[in-house]
């Protein structure tokens, strides 16, 4: 790739993801891995917190922390130097350190300097994910709690990264994130169903089971005193910690309710839910009495009056994590639309939005003019570049579940998606409106969907082990093709649109199916053969490549249905494939976050791998030149490499 095309997609691809519409300078470049030239999307948000002083603003995602000058919304830097998928983070209530906890293969907790950007200490080796942390008042003990190995709280000396204590809960089910502790680090609360859990950890043992009638239990928090614990799922319950009673209950939701927080004074309590909606509540005690919560009133992002309605909407997607300045005048939710919002408590109204951040990323690739990239994302959002013009246009498509797969057209202006629910939606890209809904005949979620090379057939795929094609101009099924009995894992047309190549979750058979004569369909068997991830046809489309669990690649002859070779080296879950435009390159991506380049002619790999995401890799493509190649991860960002500087420093 020349010099200055290269510089215009790497510029390009910096356009659009910064606070306020302004054009951030660094960030793109932060701790990028060896040969990747920029980083698009700054990772799905997990959790948000202020300093104390209230003058950073924290963000916990799948790459590392961010932090953020809280007043200007300007980015300041991302802690960690390697992606990490960062689920919780802390301030110590001197506002220097920032203990951040997730999943890691070592050190579960890192303890960060905020002056420094240094980490000071680490901890939790070996003690799986960690959902939430806590510091105490003196800040020399972090309290952390973790339900992927079981339901465990563990306290740490900060100084020292030692164990101070550990306790082990007894509990079979869990929802899955729905943890909190008691800010004296005497309590802390887990959810299983419709069941919420209170555990001493002096006496480490259940000190209250609380229900919640047929409700699952979403969210949960102490008040600043520890003397209450709030449990919500599709209405607010206010329990005594001590007695177990309950004190109060609010009523009024129609969707479940993800994220509860109160203020650092105790007396207003924010909740979040699933459609986007946040309410203050006043939750003032009358002495050692908690009056009856009373609405103060609805954040929304429009101006009207809060009478006007009951409920208005600022976010367009579930709220995910919400918190208070220490003074309590402001509060800052995030949500599943990837954006940040800073609220004034005081007016209601939103004074900052933060954008960058991106879910997942689904769907890669270039359009046909070879200068447009598009990109999907489990947000709902789609992305088209102009490598030319360096032009970007984000389109939201309105839509009520995650984007589980999207295929583009040819020419960009119609997208199909593919999410829980049965139905297939095509889009118009320009509008981001419906064209077309395909009330498919598919059982459970729809996670598969792509275009013929010339638009005309629409196959889709479904966790049931159909795939239907369908007739994109008259909106009609064309046939349904039994082969699976599991979900569709990988689906590929062939370069000439006559051949789709079909392999599910749990199976090790790989289907080739004859578009034009509907019935006639190859197996491709091999002994040992492993569970598929990927498929992709050569260029040429005489060869379909697929990738398996065991880090396997297979080489087919698609004409005779036998085997050509299998690639070794790569020991990660083939989760990607992409030939380059030439076919003499082919790339693999992996759920570990690796990917690999391999001569395809000699099934010999073209240097090491390389990882920079902090998940799986869930998309490859090329430049129509071959010079770069575009990852999109689930860690929700997309990473440029430069292959002639990759390959030429392996040489």
């Amino acid at each position: 790739m020349r010099k200055t095309e290269l510089f215009f997609i790497v510029l390009l691809l910096m356009v659009g993801l910064f606070s306020n519409g302004t054009l951030a300078q660094d960030y793109t470049q932060w701790h990028l891995p060896e040969g990747a030239t920029a980083r698009l999307g700054k990772g799905k948000i997990n959790d948000v917190k202020f300093s104390p002083d209230g003058s950073r603003l924290a963000v916990a995602t799948h790459i590392g922390v961010w932090l953020y000058d809280a007043p200007t919304g300007e980015e300041i830097l991302r802690l960690n130097d390697k992606p990490k998928n960062v689920r919780t983070i802390a301030f110590s209530p001197d506002g220097r350190t920032l203990a951040a906890g997730g999943w890691a293969r070592a050190d579960t907790i890192q303890v960060w300097n905020i002056d420094t950007a240094a980490q000071v200490s680490a901890m939790g080796k070996g003690i799986g994910s960690v959902g939430v942390l806590a510091f105490s008042e003196d800040g020399k003990t972090l309290a952390s709690v973790g339900s992927s190995r079981g339901l465990r709280f563990y306290a740490w000396d900060v100084d020292t990264g030692l164990e101070v204590s550990h306790f082990k809960g007894q509990q079979n089910h869990f929802n899955f994130g729905v943890l909190a502790v008691s800010p004296n680090h005497r309590f802390f609360a887990s959810a299983g169903g419709n069941r919420a859990f209170l555990w001493d950890t002096e006496t480490q043992t259940l000190k209250h089971t609380i229900e919640s009638d047929d409700d699952s239990v979403w969210a949960l928090a102490f008040s600043p005193d520890s003397k209450t614990l709030v449990v919500g799922s599709t209405m607010i319950r206010f329990w005594d910690v001590e007695t177990g009673s309950q004190m109060s209950r609010l009523d009024g939701y129609t969707r479940r309710i993800n994220i509860l927080t109160f203020a650092p004074d105790g007396r207003t309590l924010a909740s979040g839910d699933a459609n986007g909606e946040i309410r203050l509540w006043n939750v003032a005690a009358d002495g050692d009495q908690l009056t009856l919560p009373r609405l103060l009133g609805s954040i929304t992002g429009k101006s009207k009056p809060l009478s006007d309605k009951p409920v208005l909407t600022g976010h367009k997607r579930p709220i995910e994590a919400l918190a208070f300045t220490a003074d309590g005048t402001t509060l800052v939710s995030a949500s599943r639309d990837t954006t940040i919002r800073l609220w004034d408590i005081d007016t209601r109204t939103p004074h900052l939005t933060i954008e960058g951040h991106t879910e997942a990323i689904n769907a890669l690739g270039f359009l046909e003019d070879g200068e447009t990239l598009a990109s999907g994302s489990s947000d709902c959002t789609l992305r088209l570049w102009n490598t030319e013009t360096q032009d970007q246009r984000l389109i939201p498509i309105k839509h009520r579940w995650s984007a589980l797969d999207f295929a583009f057209s040819q020419d960009g202006k119609t997208v199909a998606l593919g999410s829980h629910g049965s139905n297939v939606r095509l889009w118009n890209t320009e509008t981001g409106d419906v064209i077309a809904t395909f009330r498919t005949a598919h059982k459970g979620y729809t996670n598969q969907v792509k275009f013929s090379p010339d638009d005309k057939i629409l196959a889709s795929g479904c966790r049931g082990g159909t795939v239907e094609l369908w007739d994109v101009l008259n909106h009609q099924r064309t046939a349904t093709l039994k082969g699976h009995t599991n979900e569709i894992w990988a689906l590929a047309f062939s370069p000439d649109g006559k051949t789709v190549a079909t392999a599910a979750l749990r199976e090790t058979i790989i289907v080739l199916w004859d578009v034009i004569n509907i019935g006639d369909k190859t197996a491709l068997l091999a002994e040992h053969i492993a569970e598929t991830g990927a498929v992709t046809f050569s260029p040429d489309g005489k060869k379909l490549v697929s990738g398996h669990r065991d880090g396997a690649i297979y080489s087919w002859d698609v004409a005779t249905g036998k085997q050509l070779s299998t690639f070794t080296g790569n020991a990660g879950n083939v989760t990607a494939l992409a030939f380059s435009a030439d076919g003499k390159m082919l790339a693999n991506g992996s759920a570990d976050g690796s990917i690999r380049l391999w001569d395809p002619n000699i099934y010999t790999p073209m240097g090491d791998p390389r990882i920079g995401h902090a998940g799986g890799i869930n998309e490859l493509t090329f430049s129509p030149d071959g010079g770069t190649l575009f990852s999109g991860g689930s860690d929700g960002t997309i990473l440029v490499w430069d292959l002639e500087d990759i390959l030429q420093k392996n040489r």
